[in-house]
C-alpha cells in the first residue's frame, strides 16, 4: 500500500547537515525513502522482508545495512510475522526518516 503525502499541508523543514548547509523539506526526504523501498520490493507485493529492507538501506547509504534492517524490524514489525506491511510501513518510513535517511 503506497503512502501518500498530501501536497496541501505546509512543509516541515528538517536540517540536513552535510549537504552544503541546505535544508530539505520532509516530504522530499520521505519521497526518496519511498522510492528506494519501492525499488527494493523484489516481488512487488507491497511488503518488505529483511532482505528487501537490507537492499533499500544499502541504496540509501546505510552503514551495516543488515544490522540496520534487524533494528528496523525490531522497532516496526509489531506482529512479528517477518514482513513489514500495512500500517507498519508508515512506522518504517518515520523510523528511517528519524535515523537520517533520505537526505
Amino acid at each position: 500500500m503506497p503512502v501518500i503525502i498530501p501536497r496541501n499541508q505546509p512543509l516541515r523543514i528538517i536540517p540536513a547537515s552535510g549537504i552544503n548547509g541546505k535544508q530539505l523539506p520532509e516530504n522530499v526526504m520521505m519521497q526518496k525513502i519511498m522510492e528506494k523501498l519501492k525499488e527494493a520490493d523484489r516481488d512487488k507485493d507491497g511488503c518488505f522482508n529483511k532482505n528487501e529492507l537490507k537492499h533499500a538501506l544499502k541504496d540509501l547509504g546505510a552503514f551495516f545495512p543488515g544490522w540496520r534492517a534487524d533494528r528496523a524490524f525490531g522497532k516496526v514489525d509489531i506482529n512479528n510475522d517477518g514482513q513489514i506491511s500495512g500500517e507498519e510501513i508508515d512506522s518504517l518510513l518515520e523510523y528511517l526518516r528519524s535515523c537520517g535517511f533520505g537526505k
